[in-house]
């Protein structure tokens, strides 16, 4: 029972109250005067009980324990120190109604005790020991469920168990067994009604003498669910009820499973057998059933049924006994070798098992023989395996009939036995109730090549990987790009091939697996199927026959399509980056003639699926197809800024050799240097800028999937670069500045700020940025940093002036030549005449 008698609380508890359990009422009726400055309306309302739910800067809410009720407060409505305060915290109010948003509101609230300790001790016998550490949670504890512990008592007749913990044990370091006298205080949540045992102190041990005579049995777990399930037990033919908190709090949660042998206690819960105190026994050591040596050889009298029967035996098989009688012995879905069908009238071979619990014998570790398919008339067939699924099965393509079937991994017929594809099988067709009467293949057994030849004319079908496609060498010359031949473009679905007119054909070179050996086979164009093209990683199927070193028919079973992004582009070529590279990955070369799909704008940074096609030893992306990003699935950014500096940038070293992976440095508040991050195009903010060694930069660190770290959100501190001009040339120039494979920098007089002219040997200031259409390093917004001054032939001549010989008064420059805009040749200012040796004065 989980009631407790009121005797067992003093009066001024309210019990009663609390026995109930449906009233939110707590105190005598009151009218409340507060806040009546036509903001709150008085209204007649009750003291309640709640949990504080949330705090914010001057208010909060309390949800009410006993009812559904959210309730609004005012810091100042609580009466104690509300820094005190936490979420969680259990206090007492009252209701009033907001006149001004006609809401309810809480009132004068004040901190409440969250549990009611009764103050009569009652005594009682430990029922379960308790194992669990409580978690401390506001300042409350609070159990993942219900304390694990249980304490049992007596009181007029009627038996009542209190769940209590640990830490209500009031001498934690005396032990404590099941069976031991205790005495201890009832307590009630008074948030969620629960009755608890408190202050736990123990009175009498258990008698040595009991305690010897518990016995201890064992078994197997058979039934597992949630968090219960049921052991079938070694001594007797049924099963006993076991919640996993009974293994205690160091077990972990997938060891507890069904098969798993185990040892527990048998204690009377309401009139039930439950196993309790249960721990884990090593494989092995709990048996069932007492198992004969000899080998029996038998017949299935009776299979057992796809569906699960309430008989555990349901299986019959006969067989000739050591009277040569003809004896029948019943078995079941354990007693089989492997999960394969078995058939009436196969031919098995087994053991006899006894089981000690009751005397019966069975059949068990039944298997069955090959001679059983040489004497039935079953019509055995032959395939190929054409696909796998690593849980549940696969499919098989039918030798003769080109009939594609289904299989499960459970109807091999040999123990440890891994398929993979293209392995040649023999099976039995079936029907499958459960599938609509589809066809499957059972009783599986594998068998040579040599077998699938002779049964097909010397013909096998295989399962193989491109390694190298039909067109490879065809499109090159000398290394080169062979540009000028005449072409003409088939196109089949995204299959887009460039096929030269009168050219020998290369072959391909397809990678299969065969009796456990690795072996490569040629293939032509021409023997293509079911697409105009193969790249490099296309799973195919093909057909060997013997004598012949071309596979012939090859369809494409599945296309082997790669993801990236774009690193580098250059006047129509570049470089992408592979999904998961490291700095070991070379990074796939590309045209922008590649391109297929409605959207062939691409720009750095870009996600592009891709073929590979393999052109003189080196990968070369094929049918390119840009998709939206996926970027943000494969890494978590964290919320950090970091500064740093660039150790390695992205960059193209020549046009066949570049690095799509970079390395930015951390550096502390100090400028200590610190860890270092790869990043790529994809980690940089403005892809178009361009980053330098020892660049400064500020960036966030993501973690990816496989738990590896990038720089990510990368943002160069100062974009503005400074050079001198080395050369200029009508409407363009250079700048003496190193990037990437050059030493000079290309700019445009489009891009010089304020119209200036510039000249050779002139400092100025500028951004580096990749060019939108070429992807050149090019030079933006320059603006000239060097101050103006007159030639030196002028200064020199102007210094040698000497003084005037009748007024002894020297000729000093107060200003240069006005020439504001820099534009116009010459002096703006008109000239005045002046006589030879008069001095002027100088008008400001």
């Amino acid at each position: 029972m989980t009631s407790v008698p009121t005797e067992l609380y003093h009066p001024h508890h309210h019990y009663d109250y609390y026995q109930q359990g449906t009233s939110s009422k707590l105190l005598t009726t009151s009218m409340n005067t507060i806040n009546t400055n036509d903001e709150m309306m008085p209204i007649k309302v009750q003291r309640e009980l709640g949990i504080i739910e949330k705090l914010c800067s001057t208010y909060g809410f309390v949800y009410c324990c006993h009812r559904d009720g959210r309730y609004f407060f005012h810091f100042s409505e609580y009466k104690n120190d509300i820094h005190q305060a936490k979420i969680g915290d259990v206090v007492e109010f009252e209701t009033t109604i907001d006149k001004r948003k006609k809401k309810p509101v809480a009132v004068n609230i004040t901190p409440a005790s969250p549990e009611i300790i009764g103050e009569n001790r009652v005594e009682g016998t430990i029922a379960v020991v308790a194992r669990q550490q409580p978690l401390q949670h506001n300042g409350f504890n609070q159990f993942d469920s219900m304390p694990d512990g249980k304490v049992t008592y007596v009181k007029k007749g009627e038996t009542y168990f209190l769940p209590y913990g640990l830490s209500d044990l009031q001498d934690p370091t005396i032990p404590i067994k099941v069976g031991d006298q205790v005495s201890f205080l009832v307590g009630q949540d008074r948030r969620t009604n629960q009755f608890f045992a408190r202050n736990v102190a123990l009175l009498n041990k258990c008698l040595p003498s009991l305690s010897s005579n518990i016995k201890r049995y064992r078994g197997v777990i058979s039934t597992m669910k949630d968090s219960f399930g049921f052991i079938e037990r070694e001594d007797a033919l049924k099963e006993i009820f076991f919640h996993i908190t009974e293994f205690g709090p160091n077990i972990a949660t997938n060891s507890v499973q069904p098969g798993v042998e185990v040892e527990f206690d048998i204690q009377d819960r309401h009139n039930k057998e439950v196993a309790c105190n249960i721990t884990i026994l090593p494989k092995g050591t709990v048996e069932f059933d007492e198992i004969d040596k000899i080998s029996y050889i038998g017949r299935i009298l009776q299979p057992l049924k796809l569906k699960k029967s309430d008989d555990a035996l349901a299986g019959r098989l006969l067989y000739d006994s050591l009277d040569k009688k003809m004896s029948e012995l019943p078995f079941g879905e354990r007693d089989r070798c492997g999960l394969y069908t078995l058939l009436e009238n196969d031919i098995v071979q087994f053991s006899i098992a006894k089981d000690k619990r009751d005397g019966m014998m069975r059949a068990t570790q039944i298997a069955l023989l090959d001679q059983s398919f040489l004497k039935s008339k079953e019509q055995r067939q032959m395939g190929t395996v054409m696909k796998l699924d690593s849980t549940i099965g696969g499919q098989i393509k039918c030798l003769l009939s080109d009939q594609i079937v289904s299989f499960r991994f459970s109807e091999v017929m040999k123990d440890n036995f891994q398929i993979s594809e293209g392995d040649p099988l023999e099976f039995t067709l079936a029907t499958n109730p459960t599938n609509g009467d589809m066809p499957q293949a059972i009783r599986i057994k594998l068998i040579s090549k040599e077998s699938l030849l002779n049964g097909n004319s010397n013909e096998l079908r295989l399962l193989g990987i491109v390694e190298r496609d039909a067109n490879d060498g065809r499109l090159e010359r000398n290394g080169r790009s062979n540009d000028a031949l005449d072409m003409k473009q088939q196109i089949n679905g995204n299959d887009a091939l460039p096929t030269p007119i009168n050219r020998q054909q290369e072959p391909g070179i397809i990678r299969y697996v065969s009796d456990g050996i690795e072996c490569t086979i040629q293939y032509l164009h021409s023997n293509l199927s079911n697409t105009s093209a193969l790249y490099c990683g296309d799973k195919v199927e093909f057909t060997m026959a013997m004598n012949n070193k071309f596979a012939s028919n090859v369809t494409l079973i599945e296309r082997h399509r790669l993801c990236g992004w774009i690193a580098i582009i250059r006047e129509g070529k570049g470089f992408i980056e592979q999904n998961g590279a490291t700095d070991n990955t070379e990074p796939v070369v590309f045209s922008t003639n590649a391109l297929t799909g409605d959207n062939t704008s691409i720009d750095l940074g870009d996600e592009v699926e891709f073929s590979l096609r393999k052109i003189s030893g080196r990968f070369v992306a094929e049918n390119i197809l840009k998709v939206p990003l996926t970027i943000d699935k494969y890494y978590s950014i964290l919320p950090t800024i970091h500064r740093g500096r660039v150790v390695s940038p992205v960059r193209m070293i020549s046009n066949d050799e570049c690095e799509v992976l970079g390395r930015i440095q951390k550096l502390t508040d100090d400028g200590t240097p610190g860890e270092c991050y790869t990043y790529s195009i994809t980690g940089v903010k403005n892809k178009r800028v361009i980053l330098l060694p020892n660049d400064s930069v500020t960036f966030s660190v993501a973690v990816g999937l496989d738990y590896s770290k990038r720089a990510v959100n990368i943002a160069l501190e100062n974009e503005v670069r400074k050079g001198k001009v080395d050369t200029v040339k009508g409407q363009f120039g250079f700048i003496d500045f190193a990037c990437e494979e050059n030493k000079k920098i290309f700019f445009h007089n489009s891009e010089i700020d304020g119209g200036f002219e510039l000249r050779a040997g002139d400092e100025v200031e500028f951004y580096a940025q990749y060019n939108l259409k070429s992807g050149k390093p090019c030079a933006s917004k320059l603006r000239r940093i060097n101050n103006l001054q007159r030639p030196d032939r002028l200064i020199t001549k102007l210094k040698s002036i000497n003084f005037d010989e009748n007024t002894r008064q020297k000729l000093v420059i107060v200003r240069q030549p006005r020439n504001a805009d820099e534009k116009s040749k010459g002096f703006t200012s008109a000239r005045v005449e002046r006589a030879p040796g008069v001095l002027m004065k100088a008008i400001n």
